[in-house]
């Protein structure tokens, strides 16, 4: 058969995701940063699209005109600092603009439907371990916030100023120069030597010899591999590390595991001089690096709002402060389709309009399906808002995605980078997605998180004298109808960072 080129006509049907789909689909999982951010370059690309004028996010640009603006003679009176704080209040009042919408839902914890709204925005929330935050707090100082924190002299910085001085060849300054790259904000570095040493182009003796004269360096204890070196490091810069003294920090993990017995016999020290070495071990610092230009810490700022009413019903509403509020300027638009322009132009106004739309339509997709996502979790988990962590009902994204008849993905990207204020706390939406632990007696199920929480309780509330092995915790659990394993409540443990039944032992009945 001989092989020829031909045309054929073929029909056929394809899902096809379209630009403007997929980037309303990647909004979903931006966070509320990410989000203005994103909003404020489609306003500086779209001359159709502008911001409310009670929207936060006004770009800088916007603020200088209408600042040149006030330059000019007006015959108004002076505004006073009420004033001012009053046009800028962070809760926006305007009810005519597209996305400045009142997005809120109300669940009663005798029935799952929908019930109402809440009104106000100021939810007061006083949970215990509650973050707060938000806009609309002004400080009138001239020192900005770049300012203050350029005021804090980093670890780093403070490192180099020593180097300058410091009594070292040209090369030992280039590679100390390197370790300072390296250090955490601990100042440890966690760098194998070795690597350390072909990356440089030495040996592992000169690399020790090197990182012997960078401890030197203050705070004392910087540029340590490990906890020990750190303690080692201070205690011979104070004069203080003898024989005994290096046995101690060389077995020190012995003093975390609390064999003080076994480790006073290996120091061969009385039992006052073991107890003087503890004090003084922890007198020392074991990060150093911490006391120089710590990490800036952001505050958490919720895209979800949960109050229980007085009467028992929890409302469920979107912080619309988070929310960019933009809206067509149909007066723009009036302005120039009323010219001549050209065909290139026009479609190009064409262009704009149509991005425009879509923008505020993909917003206002965005919001509900937020509060769809929210409101369903909010359901799910009202015994755990009414009686704490022990009741966290195991779910995960499927039953979220069949109660809202939506895809799996589209809850995991809702969920991705959004945070829900409760009254028992801030908490990442992935926070109420757990996997289930099933029942011995019944069809119920259990959240591993629940199930962390009594294990934790267990152990803390334990008595010294009879400290809980894993079997037997795996029993008391089991008791209250739960199937656990054991392997699974050795896992639960090890990820709580609680030691086991023998180490415990020795923690609570410390014996010399």
């Amino acid at each position: 058969m001989a092989l020829t080129p031909r045309l054929d006509i073929k029909q056929s049907q394809s899902l096809v995701l379209t630009p403007q789909l997929q980037q309303a689909i990647k909004m979903l999982q931006l966070s509320s940063i990410e989000l203005v951010e994103f909003v404020a370059e489609e306003v500086a690309q779209n001359p159709i699209l502008e911001y409310s004028d009670a929207s936060p996010e006004r770009n800088d640009l916007e603020k200088d005109n209408d600042a040149d603006k006030d330059k000019a003679p007006q015959n108004k009176d002076t505004k006073t600092t009420d004033d001012f704080l009053q046009d800028h209040s962070p809760i926006s009042t305007e009810k005519d603009t597209p996305l400045d919408t009142d997005y809120s839902e109300m669940y009663d914890d005798s029935a799952s439907d929908q019930m109402g709204t809440l009104p106000e925005q100021n939810l007061g929330l006083n949970g215990s371990n509650m973050i707060t935050g938000g806009s609309g707090n002004f400080d009138f100082s001239d020192t900005t916030f770049e300012q203050k924190q350029s005021d804090t002299l980093s670890l780093k910085s403070h490192l180099e100023e020593q180097l300058v001085l410091l009594n070292a060849a040209p090369y030992e300054k280039i590679i100390i120069q390197y370790l300072i790259g390296l250090m955490d904000e601990a100042g440890y570095i966690t760098e194998e030597t070795h690597l350390i040493a072909e990356r440089c182009g030495c040996d592992v003796e000169d690399i020790e010899r090197i990182f012997r004269i960078a401890q030197t360096l203050e705070p004392l204890g910087v540029f340590a591999r490990s906890l020990s070196e750190c303690l080692k490091i201070q205690q011979i810069q104070a004069d203080r590390y003898d024989p005994a003294m290096e046995i101690f920090l060389d077995n020190l993990e012995m003093l975390g595991e609390r064999k003080f017995s076994d480790l006073r016999k290996l120091c061969n020290v009385s039992k006052e001089d073991f107890l003087d070495m503890v004090e003084e071990i922890k007198s020392l610092n074991p990060k150093p690096g911490l006391e120089f230009g710590e990490e800036v810490v952001f505050t958490v700022i919720p895209d979800v709002f949960v109050k229980k009413s007085p009467k028992g019903k929890w409302f469920v509403e979107l912080n619309n402060d988070t929310l960019p509020k933009v809206l067509v300027n149909n007066r723009y638009l009036k302005e120039v389709g009323s010219d001549n322009i050209k065909k290139e132009d026009k479609d190009y106004i064409d262009e704009c309009v149509s991005k425009a739309n879509w923008l505020v339509k993909a917003l206002d997709q965005r919001a509900n399906t937020i509060l769809k996502v929210s409101s369903e979790l909010v359901r799910l988990q009202k015994r755990f808002l009414n009686e704490g962590i022990q009741y966290l009902a195991p779910i995960n994204l499927k039953t979220i995605a069949e109660a809202i008849e939506m895809h799996e993905s589209t809850v995991s990207r809702v969920t991705a980078n959004k945070y829900i204020a409760t009254p028992r706390g801030i908490f990442e939406m992935k926070f109420f997605f757990t996997t289930a632990i099933g029942s011995l007696d019944s069809d119920n199920q259990h959240s591993s998180r629940s199930i962390k929480y009594k294990i934790k309780q267990l152990i803390d509330d334990e008595d010294p004298k009879k400290i809980l092995s894993d079997d037997k915790i795996v029993e008391v659990i089991r008791a209250e109808g739960i199937d656990i394993a054991r392997r699974t409540v050795a896992k639960y443990r090890e990820s709580l960072e609680i030691p086991s039944s023998i180490i415990r032992r020795r923690m609570k009945n410390p014996v010399l």
